[in-house]
């Protein structure tokens, strides 16, 4: 099935502040499922490595598939980066370079973080400011 077809289902079954805790969980979870590769690798265990590694480029696969571009630079960055992921891990399978591994980890991490930010902003309410800031614009096109 088609990533964005999988997403768009799924999407139609959840309101949105179970999206959010949802995309929260797989941020959680993707420096986590990185490392069980790094273990596969050190293990020699390739066969589970190649399906663990491509779970993880059909998550980030989805989550590109997800962004809303009305919301302007943050989606289309976000999908930049979504994108340089999915095929820096993808090298991997023939690589298993683990430097390769920890950069798309700290990366993930950094995009959770930001997330996280987002999230915590919008709980708080709209900003005092009538402008919209960049973690506001990232936490409403989820």
């Amino acid at each position: 099935m088609n990533p964005y077809n999988a997403y768009a289902r799924a999407s139609d079954l959840v309101d949105e502040d179970d999206k959010r805790k949802i995309l929260m969980k797989v941020l959680r979870a993707l420096p986590e499922k990185i490392e069980g590769v790094k273990l596969l690798i050190a293990q020699k265990n390739y066969e589970k490595k190649y399906h663990e590694l491509t779970k993880i480029t059909m998550v980030l696969e989805v989550l590109d598939q997800s962004l809303d571009f009305s919301f302007g630079e943050i989606p289309r960055n976000l999908s930049s980066l979504y994108n340089y992921l999915i095929r820096r891990l993808t090298e991997v399978h023939a690589t298993l370079d683990i430097k390769t591994l920890e950069e798309c980890k700290d990366i993930i991490s950094k995009i959770a973080e930001g997330f996280f930010e987002a999230n915590e902003q919008l709980k708080k309410g709209p900003p005092s400011q009538p402008s919209v800031r960049p973690a506001d614009s990232i936490a409403r096109s989820i």
